[in-house]
């Protein structure tokens, strides 16, 4: 399961470098989640070629992200930006001006920029 939310992030930041036809398999087997008798089906080709076309721009995706990183700094942020809104929140309760200290480093870092 979790492979299959990798490719489908994966797919939102790289898909449209795919050739058109990889495009539009990928988008029924990540967006609309259907099987790949399924898309053999509604595309009129052969469930091999439906398996075949998936790995193919799997592995096409997965060089996009080891060349451009852009998925893996999209989840950087995302994790960053939940610890500042913890570290927030925690000083809200508890007034400890080093929880907010930590969360403005962690946004510093984040922007690149500083006082």
């Amino acid at each position: 399961m979790e492979k299959k939310l990798r490719l489908v992030d994966l797919f939102d930041f790289y898909g449209k470098m795919l050739t058109d036809k990889q495009f539009e398999i990928m988008d029924l087997y990540c967006n609309c989640d259907l099987s790949l008798a399924e898309i053999s089906e509604n595309l009129s080709i052969t469930r091999q070629a439906v398996h075949d076309a998936i790995k193919r721009s799997e592995k096409i995706l997965e060089r996009y992200e080891s060349q451009l990183g852009l998925y893996e700094r999209s989840q950087k942020r995302e994790t960053d930006f939940m610890k500042i809104i913890r570290l927030i929140r925690n000083y809200q309760t508890s007034e400890d001006m080093t929880l907010l200290e930590q969360a403005m480093q962690i946004a510093e870092k984040q922007t690149g920029l500083s006082e």
